[in-house]
């Protein structure tokens, strides 16, 4: 695979992660630990990059996992930084123009990544 395109598909896996670990992390841990969220969120989001930069190497010999799991990472990621940093630019009067990339943009590119990953891994198996 071209190395641009493994580039934008590690960014877009990358800040997908990363906002998924914290809103988890602001979710579950106690305020006493909340310094430790950051780091955990950062140190999830570069495993899920590291995953997606080494499964697009061999993605045509992995299991239903790594194809499900990068599918969700790459689009859905992608949905989220799309949905997110849009509506900044393009609509900057819009005070809640980046929600629809928490909310709707970001869970959907990984449910549609998922599907992806499923339908190409289902091509490549049979």
């Amino acid at each position: 695979m071209s190395r641009p395109i493994r580039i934008l598909a590690s960014a877009a896996a990358f800040f997908g992660a990363w906002l998924l670990a914290f809103l988890l992390t602001l979710a579950v841990l106690p305020e006493a630990l909340a310094w430790l969220q950051p780091i955990l969120a950062l140190a999830f989001a570069i495993w899920v990059t590291h995953r997606v930069w080494q499964g697009l190497d061999v993605a045509t010999d992995g299991s239903l996992a790594i194809h499900v799991g990068m599918g969700a990472a790459i689009v859905g990621g992608l949905g989220f930084v799309l949905g997110f940093f849009g509506p900044m630019i393009f609509a900057p009067e819009a005070n809640q123009g980046p929600l629809l990339g928490i909310f709707i943009t970001g869970p959907g590119g990984g449910m549609a990544g998922a599907i992806a990953g499923w339908l190409v891994w289902l091509k490549r198996r049979g």
